[in-house]
């Protein structure tokens, strides 16, 4: 009951299916009048940070089912570019914004070398031009990165015999995006004048809950991957620790649209080594 109650929480929070019995994150005047109210959910948050891989899964099941239902009645290429959109639909554009907001601060810390600039940029309700394009090039390189998978590639995995190679792609690359929350949250913390929901997971990822989503994970992709997966993941795992050590050194930690930043970063990251590796392992 335990283990489905952490994984029903991490769907609700990394989603938009909200699960019965669970109660909606408190906003706004709810979270003020009832902190007792904030800080159960922020617990319960906590609890399921182990699950987010598993949640990652769910949602790579959806896509693969969203690319078969296209590629009944359009070309691989066209089929892939809807599964992408519907990342988008599923998860109700959470990481998306990360990414966007983070891209704003970027930029903005890049012109002028203040902080603060990076701060404000981040906080601004408004996308600016950073962002936006942030989000078109995720897209296009994730596109242009699972279109080299074809479909016609059959890949041993060794458990579930032979199968569609981008199906696996679309299956494993969101394990890999949640399971750098865990990674970046456990090596990071908040800077103090950018609390938020993103402190709920630098503060409350332990390293018991590091080692059971990096079990999780290694289970996942081995099993469908096998030494190209883990390969991969190794990548990953690198690219979000250096990313972790930049945003310590530079901003003093991450905040939680700079986690939704870490998500698309390490998807991107694990696609191309995956499809790198793919290519030179078999």
């Amino acid at each position: 009951m335990f283990i489905l109650s952490g994984l029903s929480e991490a769907v609700n929070f990394l989603t938009v299916f909200k699960l019965k019995g669970k109660s909606r994150k408190p906003d706004g005047e709810d979270a003020v009048r009832d902190g007792a109210l904030y800080a159960e959910y922020a617990d319960r948050l906590k609890k399921s940070i182990k699950y987010f891989p598993a949640a990652g899964l769910f949602i790579g099941l959806l896509l693969a089912a969203v690319f078969y239902i296209f590629n009944r009645f359009l070309p691989v290429q066209s089929s892939i570019l809807p599964s992408i959109f519907f990342l988008y639909i599923i998860t109700g554009g959470l990481h998306f914004d990360g990414l966007s907001d983070t891209a704003d601060g970027f930029f903005a810390y890049l012109k002028s070398g203040d902080k603060n600039r990076f701060y404000k940029a981040m906080k601004d309700v408004n996308t600016g031009n950073a962002g936006n394009t942030a989000v078109i090039f995720y897209v296009l390189i994730m596109w242009s990165l699972i279109t080299q998978a074809e479909p016609a590639q059959s890949f041993n995995s060794g458990f579930i015999g032979n199968f569609n190679f981008t199906y696996l792609v679309l299956l494993t690359f969101p394990v890999a995006g949640r399971y750098s929350i865990t990674v970046m949250s456990y090596f990071s913390g908040t800077p103090e004048n950018f609390k938020g929901i993103g402190t709920i997971f630098t503060e409350g990822t332990d390293a018991a809950s590091l080692i059971a989503a990096s079990i999780l994970t290694l289970i996942i992709i081995y099993f469908f991957l096998k030494l190209a997966g883990i390969f991969s993941l190794l990548v990953t795992v690198l690219a979000v620790l250096s990313a972790a050590f930049y945003f310590g050194k530079k901003f003093g930690g991450v905040n939680g649209d700079m986690l939704g930043f870490t998500v698309k970063f390490s998807e991107v990251v694990f696609t191309a080594a995956l499809i790198g590796f793919h290519g030179t392992l078999y």
